[in-house]
């Protein structure tokens, strides 16, 4: 073919072989406008005939249309020989067609640029999908196909061509607003919107282009404007989306702002016989503003910074000086005590660091003191913490010198009457849940050291989204502690961050000696806990030891419990305890139980791991802390079932890693079978409310493969909930075949409680094979048991309404979900009570009571939420995207769903064949609603959701259009019960 542009989307023009072909007819305009509105395909010359005369052909129409067809075929193929049949416009029977490719007609590339731009948006590429689209928008130049604008006959295909136009103008806006082009398009959403007012995406769009532009009030106003328009022109009210915009601009919605940038401070160096810093202090102003700020308290004068090793009292030391210096009359002064072995020694020091000289046999802090007394000057004395007999040089030299500042650095305060402390704990940390965007990351001091150092030895070291939870967790991994991240961020030269972490992740060691200019006791962590731990008397040391067996943060009970018997006359846990965080080297805090608990960094835990394996008692120590965390699984795991399953949770949460800790150890070659069996049956429950099983499920039936000879009560509840977990696995062979063992195993044992529980667990897994008979016949065994306990009738009612549902019986299905949910309100089982709430929900959804649906299930990710499990709330959630899609909030369900595939692909849950299906039908009617790029970009947004952060759209959602998110308080929603009624487990 010849080479061809056609526009047709503005004023009509060919340009045919290089050269503009003039179309001077408006006749010949209209045909050719007609064929390329349609091209590629057959017009009817009927159709065509209707066009050019409106209505009004003539008798025969035809031969002044071949004329029109012969006259186009000569323009678009000016140099086709004589004879020989065109190709660009083609005689069909009937009518006629123009053929031409995507970059031949300005109608076509529109569609392909539209096309690209929205599989560019999918792929989550933005900033190329926005310029695909600003490209299919540029061929447009108003009106379109302009000869055709008052042909009544093609207004319907016209109307199509503007609706395409201004949908990829609100796909345009949405991508540039995702992008934080917000102040870009705010003129050209003003524009659509007065000639378009009632078109709420543009609204929308607008309202937030305003808003993230500085302008709430006109934003606010938009929202009132456009509201007005709706209720004047078409006596409606605006959507859900423009209702709740206008309520978060109102209450001004952190989720509105743009992202923030803050400039960085440098602090101005002022050099006295201050070290010169060799890097910049980064993540730290808050603190040397606290510490400046302390001498200008009445009567300060003595300042200490405390902290752990590593945690940069010296650098912050220097940097208050210098702040400090500019404003002493006689500057300041440094002193450097590491190097020095004995009290003694400091006078000394003192006295060379201020430039004085003295003299054989005279006394070197009455050469210091004589010096300072009529002078203005702050002294910095770093690194105290292994000369704590040097005090009452402190108090001397602050007694003889009235104007003297003295600011010192220790691992633990100096214990004077006039010492101030400020305790310098490791940087602030980014949140792991929720995760921050990039932008945000960088402005965490954590985050800023890290990329500050990584660019000394990898220049265009940054964050982006494909590193960004990779440097969280590392920072995390490395406590925030200033020397620890430098060290990492040294090794950024020969490891990728993500090879950096995987190491740390085995072990801290893994860092090594990376500078030559840092001291001996700070070239690794190591050396930096080796130097406070030879400061630690005897008891003290091996407390720290015995504190490495812990994986989290330890109650006080649980360091009894490992430290065992001792000594009538030996220091008690708690002066131990005081001892070493005045050292710094652990915290003392209460939980939001009421526990006492005691924290350490992870860098000191390591090193007092490392510590603990030269101990000959390092085996007693592991044995003792297993039995204790078993002991308190059998305490605590039975309260998981009932009204106070909410602190038992937590306390599970708290003390997780022990827990796991302990069955690791218990399963392993110098622990105890039947110790791990115990904790199996015993957390299985844990587990399963957290959604986090498949490692725990391995070494769960591992256990059960070699204990076939174990006691059957020991083995029933092993057995049981390793089928629970296999199930969630999606292993349902494996769960089945030790669902029919714990049946078994329980009938045994002679627990009847236990064996319908097993029973009903059975009609569960017949109900997922389809197998409705046997699931039916199951579940109804179990209501005639007299010792089913009541949540085990509630399982068995679930199964049965479910069973109805599907049967199309949905008046007897509701009447069992209702019956369910009243028969589970009272037990107080946040998480069993969501699962009734869910059945429920699907039948009032399904006769047709969105509203009732919403509220349920509002109300299951309610409880949920007080119960801080995860476990189950992502099928909550899919079934209230289902809701949301009818209710059309299209985005918000688009958003939960891609959430929630994130959450079960990490973590390899699968879904069942028929809620498989579901969720497809589900994705497939909100991408119709919404579209291919609205799709892509709330999916996009949603896939960055953790499930937590998923849930609080949901609940502040509900709270904003009026969806209770519970019943009340929730004693309310959980009243005391008769104990007859309320089980404490499954079985007992």
């Amino acid at each position: 073919m010849s080479a061809l542009w056609i526009r047709a989307l503005g004023p009509l023009q060919v340009i045919a072989d290089g050269v503009q072909v003039p179309v001077s007819s408006r006749n010949l305009r209209i045909v050719l406008e007609c064929l390329a509105l349609r091209a590629n395909s057959v017009v009817a010359a009927d159709f065509l005939a209707e066009a050019v005369w409106e209505g009004h052909p003539p008798a025969h129409p035809g031969p002044q249309l071949q004329v029109y067809v012969a006259n186009l075929r000569n323009l678009l193929e000016p140099n086709r020989p004589k004879g020989v049949a065109s190709r660009r416009l083609a005689s069909r029977p009937g009518g006629y067609l123009l053929a031409v490719a995507d970059d031949e007609l300005d109608l076509l590339q529109f569609r392909a640029h539209l096309a690209a731009g929205e599989h560019e948006v999918g792929a989550g590429q933005l900033a190329g999908g926005a310029v695909r689209l600003r490209q299919a928008l540029d061929l447009f130049e108003c009106p379109a196909f302009p000869d055709l604008a008052d042909i009544e006959l093609l207004v319907p295909d016209l109307e199509e061509v503007e609706e395409a136009r201004l949908d990829a103008c609100q796909d345009l806006f949405d991508v540039e607003l995702a992008l934080g082009r917000h102040a870009n398009v705010v003129g050209e959403l003003q524009r659509l919107v007065s000639q378009h007012p009632f078109r709420e995406r543009l609204w929308a769009s607008l309202v937030l282009a305003l808003y993230r532009s500085d302008r709430q009030a006109d934003a606010l106003a938009a929202c009132r404007t456009a509201r007005k328009t709706f209720a004047a022109e078409l006596g409606i009210d605006p959507g859900v989306r423009l209702q709740e915009l206008e309520s978060q601009v109102l209450r001004q919605d952190a989720s509105l702002a743009p992202p923030t940038a803050n400039e960085n401070r440098r602090t101005r160096q002022r050099l006295d016989n201050l070290p010169a810093a060799l890097t910049p202090m980064v993540g730290r102003d808050a603190e040397l503003g606290e510490v400046c700020s302390l001498y200008r308290s009445e009567g300060c004068r003595l300042v200490t910074v405390t902290g752990a090793g590593g945690a940069g009292k010296t650098r912050l030391a220097m940097a208050a000086a210098s702040r400090l210096g500019e404003h002493m009359a006689d500057g300041a002064g440094w002193v450097n005590l590491s190097p020095l072995t004995q009290a003694e020694q400091v006078p000394g020091a003192i006295t060379a660091a201020l430039g004085l000289e003295a003299p054989a046999g005279e006394d070197p802090l009455k050469i210091a003191s004589r010096f300072l007394q009529a002078r203005t000057l702050l002294l910095v004395l770093d690194n105290f913490e292994h000369l704590e007999g040097a005090w009452p040089v402190v108090l001397d030299l602050l007694t003889a010198a009235p104007e003297l500042r003295i600011l010192t650095t220790s691992r633990r305060r100096l214990g004077l009457r006039p010492e101030y402390e400020f305790e310098l704990e490791p940087l602030e940390l980014p949140p792991l849940d929720p995760p921050l965007p990039p932008a945000q990351l960088r402005e965490v001091p954590a985050i800023k050291l890290l990329l500050s150092r990584g660019r000394a030895v990898r220049p265009h070291f940054t964050v982006d989204p494909g590193n960004a939870l990779v440097l969280t967790r590392l920072c995390h991994r490395l406590d925030g502690l200033p020397l620890a991240i430098e060290l990492a961020a040294a090794q950024l030269r020969q490891l990728s961050e993500h090879d950096l972490l995987a190491d740390l992740e085995v072990s801290l060691a893994a860092l090594p000696a990376s500078f030559q200019d840092l001291p001996d006791r700070q070239r690794t962590l190591t050396a930096t806990m080796e130097w406070s731990y030879q400061l630690l008397a005897d008891a003290e040391r091996v407390l720290l030891c015995q504190l490495g067996v812990f994986a989290s943060d330890p109650t006080l009970a649980a360091i009894d419990a490992v430290r065992g018997p001792v000594p009538s006359d030996a220091p008690s846990t708690q002066e131990l305890l005081s001892a070493l965080a005045d050292q710094s080297l652990l915290r003392r805090y209460t939980d939001q139980s009421g526990r006492r608990r005691v924290s350490l960094l992870q860098s000191i835990r390591e090193f007092a791991r490392d510590r603990l394996a030269l101990l000959p008692a390092e085996p007693e120590v592991r044995r003792r802390h297993a039995e204790h965390y078993v002991a308190l699984a059998e305490a605590v795991c039975p309260r998981l079932w009932g009204r106070d399953q909410v602190d038992a949770f937590r306390t599970l949460q708290a003390d997780g890693p022990d827990l796991h800790a302990a069955l690791l150890w218990a399963a392993g070659p110098y622990g105890s079978k039947d110790m791990a069996l115990g904790l199996v049956g015993q957390l299985w429950h844990y587990w399963e409310l957290t959604g986090d099983v498949a490692e725990q499920c391995d070494i769960a039936l591992k256990l059960l493969d070699g204990a076939t000879n174990a006691p059957a009560a020991l083995q029933a509840p092993a057995l049981s909930g390793t089928a629970t977990l296999c199930w969630m696995l999606g292993r349902d062979d494996q769960a089945s075949g030790l669902h029919h063992r714990a049946l078994q195993a329980f009938h045994d044992a002679g627990n009847d409680q236990g064996v319908a529980w097993a029973t009903m667990c059975l009609a569960v897994q017949a109900l997922q094979r389809d197998d409705a008979d046997n699931a039916g016949r199951l579940a109804a065994g179990v209501l005639s048991m007299p010792l089913a306990t009541p949540r085990t009738r509630v399982g068995a009612l679930i199964v049965l309404g479910i069973l109805a549902f599907y049967a199309g019986d949905h008046a007897r299905a509701l009447e069992l979900r209702h019956a369910s949910v009243e028969l589970t309100r009272p037990m107080g089982d946040r998480w069993f009570l969501g699962i009734a709430l869910t059945n429920l929900a699907e039948s009032t959804q399904q006769a047709g009571d969105y509203g009732a649906a919403e509220r349920l299930l509002v109300e299951a990710v309610t409880a949920a939420l007080e119960l801080d499990a995860q476990g189950h709330v992502a099928a909550f959630l899919e079934q209230l995207a289902d809701v949301y899609v009818s209710r059309h909030r299209v985005e918000r369900a688009i958003r939960l769903l891609a959430a929630t595939d994130t959450y079960r692909t990490d973590r390899g849950l699968p879904l069942y064949s028929a809620e498989q299906q579901h969720i497809a039908s589900v994705v497939t009617r909100a991408r119709e609603e919404a579209g291919p790029i609205r799709f892509g970009l709330a999916w996009e947004g949603g896939r960055n959701l953790t499930l937590r952060q998923a849930v609080n759209e949901v609940l502040q959602g509900a709270h904003h259009t009026g969806v209770p998110p519970g019943a009340g308080h929730p004693a309310d929603r959980y009243p005391s019960t008769p104990e007859s009624v309320v089980d404490p487990a499954p079985w007992s």
